[in-house]
């Protein structure tokens, strides 16, 4: 190559510099427009996966509402018809009546998929995670007076369960500690 076209390609350089740093100013700003635009895009997402989780949830919990309240309207208006046909002064009449919701209860309860907690009254042992103590009995006081301490004595409510969660834990009556005064020596 001759000297002037060597020159020439010299001077040529600073012009085809400046054009690639347009190009990639121009590629930048670009990428730079994208990428706002997918944050944009991003976040919208995000928003709408938030307002579709909502709307499931809430069309979750009026189907469960809705399936609680069709599940109890028969047996309400067993209630109604009975306190309308109803002879009080007849205690045999009552109790068919009562042990007849019982059961509608119960089985209403098993159809929504709760399941009561099974406890051993003067066996099972007090387990806050699925009872509440709502009385302690003192030993004397208790249908199984020789239970240890902590024991179930008297279920006064049962408790529930629903998909394997607590949905309401069993009221319980529990054995108290023994007095200081029975476990001491008689001749102190």
């Amino acid at each position: 190559m001759s000297r002037k076209t060597k020159n020439g390609c010299l001077e040529n350089i600073p012009t085809l510099l400046n054009e690639i740093v347009e190009d990639n100013t121009a590629l930048v700003g670009s990428l730079n427009r994208v990428v706002a635009t997918q944050e944009t895009l991003r976040s919208d997402l995000v928003r709408e996966m938030g307002l579709l989780r909502d709307d499931f949830a809430g069309a979750l919990a009026f189907r469960a509402l809705k399936d609680l309240c069709t599940e109890l309207i028969s047996p309400l208006a067993a209630m109604e018809a009975m306190l309308q046909q109803a002879d009080f002064a007849d205690t045999q009449v009552i109790r068919g009546h009562v042990e007849s919701l019982v059961i509608t209860m119960h089985s209403v309860l098993s159809r929504m998929g709760a399941e009561k907690i099974s406890i051993a009254p003067g066996e099972e042992l007090f387990d806050p995670s699925c009872h509440r103590c709502v009385r302690v009995l003192a030993p004397d006081a208790s249908p199984f007076p020789s239970a240890p301490p902590r024991t179930i004595v008297r279920i006064v409510e049962d408790g529930y369960t629903l998909a394997g969660r607590m949905l309401s834990p069993a009221k319980v009556e529990v054995q108290a500690e023994k007095k200081l005064s029975d476990t001491t020596d008689e001749g102190a």
